[in-house]
């Protein structure tokens, strides 16, 4: 095998290697967003009890958001450090990624909760915990690839774009003001 071929080979193993630790983080940081999540869930069930699934529907909005911002502190300082890079983009895409995940993961829960509660004598608490473990297990495997791939991506595949916008922005911007100079020596 040529030394190309075994330096590539070296490559893929270590790349493997920090995806695997990476995701890992991922998964602790998510437990930890999952904790987050049912705990407040609970605490808003305990605290002001119902079998309304558009109140609980509501309840598990409030635990997404806080779990979200758990999500963005560790994920960004943490999981994806060497990816992180402070700034407009990141904070876009994760809330762009942030809504995703919301939206997914409380129109599953309410289409799991709502015929338990309505239709069953099944403990509140029992439908939303379980409930909420099968929306938490589809919506973390979503944000994982979307954080992975768009939010602390490398490439940064919609930075682009947002950069030629504001360069032809400023280029307008700097056409108009020559044209305006240009026009005030004209009359001097």
């Amino acid at each position: 095998m040529s030394d190309g071929g075994v330096k590539s080979k070296q490559k893929r193993k270590e790349k493997l290697k920090a995806g695997s630790v990476r995701f890992s983080k991922f998964t602790l940081v998510g437990g930890l967003n999952a904790a987050v999540d049912i705990g407040v869930l609970n605490a808003l069930i305990w605290l002001e009890p119902t079998r309304d699934p558009s109140v609980l529907a509501l309840y598990n909005v409030v635990a997404l958001v806080l779990a979200n911002l758990n999500s963005y502190v560790f994920n960004s300082l943490w999981t994806f450090r060497g990816r992180s890079t402070p700034g407009l983009y990141q904070t876009i895409t994760f809330a762009g990624q942030a809504l995703v995940n919301i939206g997914v993961s409380s129109l599953l829960f309410y289409l799991l909760v709502r015929p338990i509660v309505v239709y069953t004598e099944m403990p509140a608490y029992l439908a939303t915990n379980a409930s909420k473990v099968i929306s938490i297990a589809v919506a973390s495997t979503l944000s994982y690839f979307l954080m992975r791939y768009l939010v602390f991506s490398t490439k940064q595949p919609l930075k682009k774009p947002v950069r030629r916008l504001r360069k032809s922005r400023r280029l307008r911007r700097y056409r108009r003001r020559k044209t305006s100079v240009e026009d005030v020596l004209e009359d001097a």
